[in-house]
């Protein structure tokens, strides 16, 4: 296992770090030195992980610089990297574009294009990327910056790699292996020498290319000899790591294990924890190989702990890191632990191993939650016991692993393991024709054949267990592609799943507060759209939807023109309501700052949502319940669908109702109709009032397929 570029260095914009020049500080115009000044302490916010901050300051330098008639181009520069690494990715190519519309030096352009480049790569468009990069080369070539040169190649060699593009990465690859000749001779050398190594690793575990793994580990070894003359410690940590950790992988453990204890203790004397947990985890691999199950629990733990102290640093502003940084350290932690209980001598071990790895995935789901949404307050204080859940409840957590998938049922205070042995990619072409088959009605009966499948899988060796302890509902915490489907419309060759049992979802249990609804006492707002706006569809349904909950439980509305964006959020923030229902087109998406819910005037964003919302938190008085009654994400998209789960979390409420694809507006009337009215008869928890009006609408002849009523989810607190 090989980790990206990214991993360690971030983006090698070596070139880019000069650009914090000073001015002479004999130079008569005040307006510069101030200038000098914002961007140093710019610098200095950086450098400390506080990009935002250094945003606000290198703002404040460039508009000195446009009073005073300066070239603003490198400071541009500047402030589009650190909106590049804040993941405000337009807003780096804005600022970027502003540079190259005007006529500039070739050293500047090759950084612009540098920038420009990396971030068409990240947002997937690989052709346009590759262009760019090409364009900057030349560039580059043409300015005489070798660092410049070296650090575009070694970022378009990354583009290649990731796009699986061997040719063009040995292309790429025999350009920078002359240049690698001289490189201890540039500036930031040893940056360069360990981002070309680690890249060298990876090209050849791609093409089998041996030849250039070992030219990676001279990199290395000359990287280390030059950190450790220079004293930068923290460099030679990392070149010394990555040694281990290409030891490791050829199976030379002892040799291995000697370079990364040394690694570590370097990062931790340079107190560079963002590399520390990196040998701590490698350690832990390296141990497990040995067949140490203790020493590599103690390691992965130690890994976790250390990554706990920086992980809003490594992660914050980009959308795209979670699975690179954090997820693939949980998730092997969570394989050791899951192997040990399997394999566990007695019930009171198992039930250890059991236990923990719980607590692994609870602490990975909330990580991931807070990566999503960038936000680490999102994830609550306080968190729930497992076993205050009632008995009739089953809790479950899929685990999907390369080779497998393990549940974890959790009943009362006793944890129960199942393994189905599948391949992660077929478990995700399965879900995906599931999911695909479900949305429209395609005239036969291939969801169900599907449904079938996904029921042997996942619930089959599970029924009895369910039947012994009288479960009645389940509460799931999906995993990965889980997310995008419905549990609901899983089918066991007679019945779905929704007919035996009531069905809740949540991020994590330890982030849903179980809760009681007042459905006697509880008052509503509700608001849609009906009307074609903003290039979306009218949502003919939406007047029959909103006028029911007028006349039966007195909502107050807002309704088309009156939907507008600054008086939804002012009733939002209010605390006459309990209940909040919102029928308009919503769209969640894998980038969080492109999920909304439309507004007559505009659209309603996650972060609005929860400052209009979320600001009732700040006096106890929580909503209860947020219904989204048109929402859709898209097939495949499990993060997308990670935001639907955490929108209750996002916006404060207790729970939330939301669908996964629309459905027709005459079955969003019927089932939201009939949810409500189940939930005031006061006898029915929300679980179950949305499978009661589930199987309703599966009774009828019109709506019985799962087009119509499987969407529907309920997401948080179930009671």
């Amino acid at each position: 296992m090989f980790f990206q570029v990214g991993w360690i260095l971030g983006l090698v914009f070596l070139g880019l770090s000069q650009a914090f020049s000073a001015v002479p500080a004999s130079s008569p115009n005040t307006d510069s030195v101030l200038r000098n000044d914002l961007v140093a302490e710019a610098r200095v916010f950086r450098d400390q992980g506080y990009r935002a901050q250094a945003v606000e300051l290198l703002q404040q330098a460039e508009a000195l610089s446009e009073q005073g008639g300066e070239n603003q181009s490198e400071t541009g520069l500047l402030l589009a990297q650190l909106h590049f690494e804040l993941g405000n990715y337009p807003t780096s190519l804005e600022q970027i574009s502003r540079i190259l519309d005007q006529s500039q030096p070739s050293r500047i352009e090759a950084q612009a294009l540098n920038i420009r480049a990396t971030v068409q790569s990240i947002l997937n468009s690989p052709k346009e990327a590759s262009k760019t990069f090409a364009q900057a080369y030349a560039a580059s070539a043409s300015s005489g910056d070798r660092s410049m040169t070296l650090t575009i190649l070694t970022n378009h060699l990354r583009h290649e790699l990731d796009n699986k593009n061997p040719k063009k990465a040995l292309g790429i690859v025999e350009q920078i292996l002359p240049r690698s000749a001289t490189i201890g001779l540039l500036p930031d050398s040893v940056e360069i020498q360990i981002s070309i190594a680690d890249l060298l690793i990876r090209f050849s575990d791609q093409t089998g290319l041996g030849q250039y793994a070992r030219h990676a580990l001279v990199l290395l070894k000359k990287a280390e000899s030059t950190a450790k003359e220079q004293g930068q410690v923290r460099l030679q940590s990392y070149a010394v790591g990555h040694q281990g950790r290409f030891l490791i992988d050829q199976s030379k453990l002892e040799d291995g294990i000697r370079k990364l204890t040394t690694a570590n203790f370097l990062a931790n004397t340079s107190r560079s924890f963002e590399s520390a947990y990196l040998w701590q985890w490698q350690l832990a691999r390296a141990y497990r190989k040995q067949g140490k199950t203790d020493e590599a629990i103690a390691g992965y733990q130690t890994a976790i702990n250390t990554l706990e102290k920086v992980r809003t640093e490594l992660i914050n502003g980009s959308p795209f890191t979670f699975p690179q940084k954090v997820q693939p350290l949980f998730a092997e932690f969570s394989d050791l632990l899951l192997t040990a209980a399997s394999e566990a001598k007695t019930a009171a071990n198992q039930q250890d191993f059991l236990n923990e790895v719980q607590m692994v995935l609870e602490q990975s789901k909330s990580a991931e939650l807070q990566d999503y949404f960038q936000n680490d307050c999102v994830v609550p204080d306080q968190a729930v016991d497992l076993k205050l859940v009632e008995a009739a409840t089953a809790v479950l957590y899929p685990v999907i692993l390369a080779d497998r998938l393990e549940i974890l049922v959790n009943i009362g205070d006793e944890v129960h393991q199942f393994i189905h042995q599948i391949e992660a990619s077929d478990l995700e072409q399965l879900a995906n024709d599931f999911r695909y088959n479900l949305e429209i009605d395609q005239g036969d009966d291939e969801y169900k054949a599907l449904g079938e499948e996904l029921y042997d899988i996942v619930f089959a060796d599970l029924e009895s267990l369910f039947q012994a302890n009288n479960v009645e509902t389940l509460l799931v915490i999906p995993d990965g592609i889980l997310r995008t489907i419905p549990f609901a419309a899983i089918y066991d060759g007679e019945q779905y799943m929704i007919e035996k049992y009531a069905i809740a979802t949540t991020p994590g249990i330890s982030l849903t507060f179980p809760k009681p609804l007042d459905a006697e006492d509880a008052s509503f707002f509700a608001g849609g759209i009906s009307h074609a706006v903003q290039g979306f569809s009218g949502l003919p349904g939406v007047p029959s939807e909103l006028d029911k909950l007028e006349d039966q439980h007195g909502a107050t509305i807002l309704h088309n023109e009156a939907f507008q964006l600054s008086t939804i959020e002012t009733q939002l923030g209010s605390e006459d309501y309990s209940i909040v229902h919102i029928a308009t087109h919503g769209h969640f998406d894998s980038n969080p700052q492109q999920s909304y819910l439309l507004t007559y005037d505009g659209k309603l964003t996650m972060d609005l949502l929860e400052q209009s919302i979320g600001s009732r938190r700040q006096t106890g008085n929580t909503l209860d319940l947020l219904v989204l009654s048109a929402c859709e994400t898209a097939v495949g998209d499990n993060r997308a669908a990670l935001g639907l789960a955490g929108v209750a979390l996002k916006a404060g409420a207790r729970s939330a109702v939301a669908t996964l694809w629309q459905i027709s507006d005459a079955a969003t009337v019927l089932i939201v109709g009939s949810f409500y009215e189940y939930t005031s008869k006061g006898n029915r928890n929300k679980a179950e009032a949305l499978r009661s009006a589930q199987t309703k609408l599966i009774d009828s002849e019109r709506y019985s397929h799962p087009s119509d009523w499987a969407p529907f989810l309920l997401i948080g607190n179930w009671l």
